[in-house]
């Protein structure tokens, strides 16, 4: 797993981020800023107020859940990697092609880089994970749609909108899949379900589900009252449910 360090701005053939930060990450609990750290740094006073938020929540879930019986948080153990220095920031979004939506930006620069999220946990952006299928060459392109749309609906295979298309065997299964542009993952669901965010056009910043593989299309991520969620709202979200759940299991 990679962290800070030297660079070099590789791209495999395939469109895939090779890890340009070769210094290895070594995860831990301690180290992560505190409230007043946040404060003291210029940032949108909303992410700001939510990072604060999180940095507690964080804290208060470690101690409901300390045998991380929440699902996936075995695999980080609610745990995340260094935060981003700025330099570090400016290579990734240099290799990317993209500028970073501001909330995920102030998220990785004052809380941490991968590691502890929801169900399997977050992403790195070095591209390593096997699980992210993060595509260089279609990262930059537009996102085109506004709301859930499923390619298994589709009339034919034909790219629709300039969208590739793939396909081939799951199982006893015959699947047909797109690569999406305009997006990044950032997170492991399981069983080849992710959720990316998207990084262009009017959606950008919003935290979709791809469910491509149980052929259930791309679906944006809503809060209770309907509302579409951005990276902090839907970390946040994650967080909240975790400690109703040990909270009422506690007689809390």
């Amino acid at each position: 797993m990679a962290g800070g360090g030297a660079t070099s701005n590789e791209v495999d053939r395939n469109g895939s981020l090779l890890a340009y930060h070769r210094q290895t990450v070594h995860y831990s609990v301690f180290g992560q800023p505190t409230a007043a750290a946040v404060r003291s740094e210029s940032m949108d006073s909303e992410n700001a107020a939510a990072i604060e938020r999180i940095l507690a929540k964080l804290s208060e879930v470690r101690q409901l859940d300390p045998t991380c019986r929440l699902f996936g948080s075995n695999s980080h153990r609610y745990t995340l990697g260094p935060a981003l220095t700025e330099s570090e920031m400016a290579d990734y979004e240099k290799a990317l092609g993209i500028a970073l939506p501001s909330e995920y930006r102030d998220f990785l620069m004052k809380i941490g880089h991968g590691g502890a999220g929801p169900f399997y946990g977050l992403f790195q952006l070095d591209g390593r994970d096997m699980e992210n299928p993060t595509n260089l060459d279609q990262i930059t392109k537009p996102f085109c749609w506004t709301d859930a749309t499923n390619p298994t609906k589709w009339q034919s295979s034909v790219p629709e909108d300039g969208v590739l298309i793939e396909s081939g065997a799951a199982g006893d299964r015959y699947l047909e899949w797109w690569i999406i542009p305009g997006v990044l993952y950032i997170c492991n669901y399981g069983c080849a379900l992710r959720f990316f965010m998207v990084a262009s056009g009017p959606q950008a910043g919003e935290v979709w589900m791809d469910r491509q593989a149980d052929e259930k299309g791309i679906v944006p991520e809503r809060g209770e009252d309907g509302s579409r969620l951005h990276f902090l709202q839907w970390y946040e979200k994650w967080l909240d449910e975790g400690i109703s759940r040990f909270r009422d299991e506690n007689g809390k």
